[in-house]
């Protein structure tokens, strides 16, 4: 990555990309002008999340046609080979922001939420709707933030064997539970996809614990201290990515 692309302000627009200026609402002018202090003539990089990077110029911020000039194409950061799935049971609505937030920064591909025994929180289909709606948002700004081009697929399962169902069979499996005696350093030495279970605030009930071991998950512990749920979620995918992933000492810098 150039270091004028590096320092450049990113956005975020689900759009082709394509020909030489697109539009934008009024919102989206009102971020580039009022947050990011944007304005006429100066640089951003827009990135579209399906593989289109380009160099724009604002050309316009004033109201009912807002524009940017698109000039340059740029190579986009490439994604981790590593195939991350953090797999989170519902929890309080700040701190899953939080975990949707670092999922996006740490280069997890599919985040699925969903509802356990003991999860407190719970969403019918249109507060779901909502709630996906609002995370793809943060994982959006997160990317914007990161550098990062694709942001994670984002989805809520209807129950946790639905979405045991959905996972890859050849995936390395990893749940976590403060009395289980595994670590991250007993696992595998090699994976290219890993999947991994964080409980809710209560953790997870009898019932939870024998369907996840039925799904071939191996049960390790984050260290002797108890873990809050956010915690443990971007402990995890930062362990991941050091162990199979670009975050180790292996790692190329772009």
């Amino acid at each position: 990555m150039q270091a004028s692309q590096r320092n450049a302000s990113r956005l975020f627009l689900d759009h082709d990309l394509q020909g030489s200026e697109v539009g934008i609402s009024d919102r989206t002018a009102h971020y580039l002008g009022h947050v990011l202090r944007l304005k006429q003539g100066d640089r951003l990089v827009v990135f579209n999340g399906r593989g289109r990077e380009r160099m724009a110029v604002v050309r316009s911020l004033a109201r009912k046609r807002p524009e940017l000039s698109l000039v340059d194409e740029l190579l986009p950061l490439p994604e981790p080979q590593l195939e991350l799935t953090l797999v989170q049971a519902l929890i309080k609505a700040d701190a899953m922001d939080l975990i949707v937030q670092k999922a996006a920064e740490l280069g997890v591909h599919s985040l699925l939420a969903l509802k356990t025994d003991f999860s407190v929180i719970k969403l019918d289909a249109a507060r779901a709707e909502k709630r996906l709606a609002h995370w793809d948002k943060v994982a959006q700004s997160a990317c914007e933030q990161s550098g990062r081009h694709r942001p994670p697929r984002i989805s809520v399962a209807e129950s946790l064997s639905a979405c045991l169902a959905t996972l890859p069979d050849d995936s390395l499996r990893i749940a976590f539970h403060p009395a289980a005696t595994g670590a991250f350093t007993d696992l595998a030495p090699q994976a290219r996809r890993v999947c991994i279970l964080v409980g809710p605030e209560g953790g997870f009930s009898a019932a939870d614990l024998a369907e996840i071991e039925a799904a071939r998950f191996e049960f390790v512990a984050l260290g002797p201290r108890v873990l809050r749920a956010d915690t443990a979620a971007i402990a995890a995918c930062c362990m991941s990515q050091i162990l199979w992933g670009d975050a180790g000492p292996d790692r190329k810098t772009i």
